[in-house]
Parts: C-alpha cells; structure tokens; sequence
C-alpha cells in the first residue's frame, strides 16, 4: 500500500531529525559556554525554547506513541523491554531537562559566568544520556521495523493526536525545528507541508519569532 512506506519512512526521519536538533543546541550551548565572549543576548529564552522543544517530544512519545505501540505491537518481549526503558531514560532526560530550564529562567538579563558553566555542565550531562538513547531508539524504530509493530493507519492517527496536543504552540516548536536543521533537512522534513504553512507561516511569521535568536541557531534561514 502507498500509505505504509510514506508514513513509516517520514516518522523515522522526523524522529531522527528531532534528535539532530536537540543534540546540536546541546553542543552549542556547551560551545557558548567555553566561549571567551559568547553572544549572551536572549540566551535565557532561548534555553527556555530547547527545553520546551525538548519536553513535547518526550511526552509525545510517552502519552501518544509508545502507548500506541504497546496497544497495537505484537506485545514482544524484546519491544516491552524497549519501550519500559526509554520511558524510564525519559524520566532522566526530563530531569536534566528541568534543570536547563532552571538555569535558563535564571538569565534574565546578562548570564553569569557561574550560569554559564553550570549551562555547560547540564548540556554535557544531557548529551551523555541523550545521545545513545537517540540512537538507540532510531535503530529500533526504523521504518521496517516499524511497520511490523504498528499499523499504518494507527501510526498516522497517532501523529495526528501529537500534532492536535502541541496544536498552540505548532508554529513556534516547528520554527525552532527548522532553525536546528541543515536546509536540505529542513527541505526533506518539511517540503511536503502545505504551501501556506511552507511558504508564509514558517519562514515569515515563525522566521520573525526565531529573528532575536540569529546568533545562537544552527541555521538562521528557513529556505522552503
């Protein structure tokens, strides 16, 4: 069926990009730590940005895939396993996570040297944690694999129920996406997406949002 390959071959991408731009802002963040003179501007809020990025994939795993997966999945030993323990290295990422949000709040104004290397820490210590739970999820999570755990239509629907629950702050999380993304990535996740939403709403309105933040994104221009 058309619909398997598309469905199953755009979530793995979207979780493999996901993770592309949370583990680059965690490395920038510990690069501006380093820095003699870091742009310090608007640093706090956009900590603040990354650890909201950060919660709303998560919690869309807990409460919309995995629970999907553990309804559908043929309920396989080795996929329970995986699933318990990435909820369980979820509750760590979190944790870590609430700590960045913390030290982000905390930069109201112009951070402190203290702020930025506790900044630096916590983003080394995430990093740790993160980086082989990405990979481990992505490998398992691939789309062959996939289509033996889930049905497409179920897949698609639970999408569907991630995108309605972020609904208020779509454009805002998919801005800060694709300002972490190389252009050709941000072309092979998003290309696809209406021609309002590709064509106005990212790249001007969520464009003007992500402007004070130029000098901290991976990718200041969104190019769709």
């Amino acid at each position: 069926m058309p619909m398997q390959p598309a469905v199953y071959d755009h979530h793995a991408l979207g979780l493999a990009l996901s993770h592309r731009a949370l583990e680059r802002n965690l490395n920038r963040f510990v690069e501006l730590a380093d820095a003699d003179q870091p742009p310090l501007e608007d640093l706090g809020p956009f900590v603040a940005l990354y650890v909201e990025f950060l919660s709303v994939h998560h919690a869309g795993e807990d409460e919309h895939l995995f629970a999907a997966l553990r309804r559908h999945g043929a309920t396989r030993t080795t996929d329970v396993a995986h699933l318990d323990r990435w909820n369980a290295e979820h509750r760590d990422i979190v944790r870590i996570g609430d700590e960045l949000g913390r030290i982000g709040t905390a930069m109201a104004d112009r951070p402190t040297r203290s702020q930025l290397d506790e900044l630096g820490a916590r983003s080394r210590d995430l990093l740790a944690i993160l980086t082989p739970h990405a990979r481990d999820e992505e490998h398992v999570m691939s789309p062959p694999r996939l289509a033996e755990m889930i049905p497409a239509p179920a897949l698609a629907a639970t999408q569907a129920a991630i995108q309605q629950a972020t609904r208020s702050r779509a454009l805002a999380l998919a801005s800060f996406l694709a300002t972490s993304l190389e252009p050709s990535e941000q072309r092979a996740l998003m290309g696809g997406a209406p021609w309002l939403f590709r064509k106005v709403l990212l790249p001007l309105m969520g464009g003007r949002k992500m402007k004070r933040f130029r000098g901290l994104v991976h990718t200041p221009e969104i190019s769709l």
